[in-house]
């Protein structure tokens, strides 16, 4: 959610925006089940749905990574930085970001056990001696422009878009100027079936359940116009039961970072927000607007920054306020690689195997103007904060060349009840179902990433859920067989 605003501050004057283009990013644009599409301010929404997942990630691609920043200038030097792998850049280092109104209640980022991983490797190397036949599978219409328009003096840059998509709306090709990056899919997932995959991974196991051999199976025909699909057998069920069987059956998910609101828990968290170097708090203002200012410690009440790490009261983060959560790790050793000169500079959360656990409810507070009543939550490239985030300069920022950024709940226009959810890198694309605004009760969502599986998925929890120091692998199981709404990534 690149160019989110925040609470106006003399620092925030610093950051005044400007209209620039931010550049082509591909996008899929697909098709919405008959009767649920339905336009609001330039935006589409299909289906209220419980869960969504995306899948079919390209794999492979590059991005701009910045190596330099001169304050004096206010120009940046980059490389290009070659990625592989299912879910990159998504794999690297990522921040949560938090926007009010929301009411943050638990989070918890849970990483697979790599030490567990390669006990299962051995048995893995050991089943492969005893059973030398088998084979591991692995599993864009129109394009969009990101677009900063002015807004007040002490606004930040405000994001638009403003290239033509089209998509099959009930049976009819349509097209429009489009306000997000790509529609989705209306698509249910039922249940799947046991793939060869299933069946390899449970026998490492030392389980032999009953399969269903589907790997040879034609995908069945989708109807734009049908509610839910058949797509039992299809390669995105086979990558979906893959990591359900390899990477989460073993149930080496240990928790990384924790923060209860209600009892003032924060362990391996640190709350960050923009204030850096404003009024002698940590962190540099050094190139005025073309950076904007760096990261900053947060107050607990999250209105403004601190001089040293605080934990995140227990209230609701207010209107176009926005908290950054990255883990207690500080690379000022470098080993976060480039970052801004003089800001304050954490790790974030790494690993193509990783979920993160949200407690949290977006109240209404029926105001109005530049981002209010707006909440949203988003996960970001690290690289992206720890250089410039809301900078006016885009060459300083990775987000343009498509490093990676995750809308999980985004609320769109002021005081909607539709939360959206987008993935922007290269390709970038958006599902047009929608997740219900939590705006009384709180409700408990799943961000899973099956980096090696190419899965990314959001699921809202039944009510209960734990937040324990571990995981167990049939409770990601059941998260990532779920039936869901379905948006591939690949062109």
């Amino acid at each position: 959610m690149y160019q989110h605003a925040v609470a106006g501050t003399a620092a925030i004057a610093l950051i005044t925006p400007f209209l620039i283009l931010l550049g082509a990013i591909e996008s899929n644009a697909q098709a919405s089940a008959a009767g649920t599409a339905q336009e609001i301010n330039g935006n589409w929404y299909c289906s209220e749905v419980n869960a969504i997942s995306y899948t079919d990630f390209p794999g492979n691609g590059s991005y701009n990574k910045v190596t330099n920043m001169d304050a004096a200038t206010g120009q940046c030097s980059f490389e290009q930085y070659g990625y592989s792998g299912s879910l990159s850049p998504l794999n690297e280092e990522l921040s949560l970001h938090v926007r009010g109104p929301t009411w943050l209640k638990q989070v918890a980022v849970y990483t697979f056990d790599t030490s567990s991983n390669s006990k299962r490797n051995a048995k893995r190397n050991t089943h492969g001696r005893r059973h030398a036949g088998h084979q591991y599978l692995h599993g864009h219409h129109g394009k969009v422009k990101e677009v900063r328009e002015r807004q007040h003096e002490h606004d930040y840059a405000k994001r638009s878009v403003g290239e033509l998509v089209s998509a099959t709306i009930d049976g009819q090709l349509v097209s429009w100027t489009n306000m997000y990056a790509g529609p989705g899919v209306a698509t249910i997932l039922p249940s799947p079936a046991v793939s060869p995959i299933v069946a390899q991974f449970d026998e490492m196991n030392d389980s032999s359940p009953a399969t269903t051999n589907v790997a040879n199976a034609e995908p069945p025909m989708v109807s734009p116009t049908a509610a839910t699909s058949s797509l039992q057998g299809s390669p995105i069920i086979a990558a979906s039961s893959a990591m359900a069987s390899s990477e989460a059956s073993s149930g080496a998910w240990t928790r990384q970072a924790y923060y209860n609101a209600a009892d003032g828990t924060s362990q391996g968290i640190t709350f960050l927000n923009h204030f850096g170097g404003v009024n002698g708090l940590p962190g540099t203002s050094a190139g005025g607007a073309a950076f904007g200012t760096s990261l900053s410690y947060a107050s607990s009440d999250s209105q403004t920054g601190a001089a040293s790490p605080q934990t995140l009261s227990n209230a609701v983060i207010e209107d176009d306020v926005e908290v950054i959560i990255m883990s207690d790790n500080s690379c000022d050793d470098g080993s976060c690689g480039y970052t801004r000169p003089g800001g304050v500079a954490y790790h974030g959360f790494s690993g193509s195997l990783k979920v993160f656990l949200l407690e949290f409810s977006m109240p209404y507070t029926n105001t109005t103007g530049f981002n209010a009543d707006m909440p949203a939550i988003w996960l970001m490239n690290a690289q992206i904060p720890l250089t410039s985030q809301y900078g006016e300069n885009p060459d300083c920022s990775c987000w343009t060349s498509g490093c990676g950024e995750f809308d999980l709940f985004e609320i769109l226009d002021s005081g909607n009840f539709r939360c959206k959810s987008t993935l922007h890198m290269a390709p970038a694309g958006g599902s047009s179902d929608w997740f219900m605004r939590p705006t009384g009760d709180s409700i408990t969502a799943a961000v899973i990433f099956a980096g090696s599986n190419e899965v990314a998925a959001i699921r809202i929890l039944d009510q209960g859920q734990s937040f324990d120091k571990s995981l167990s692998g049939s409770v990601i199981n059941s998260w990532v067989q779920e039936q869901s709404s379905l948006f591939s990534m690949s062109e």
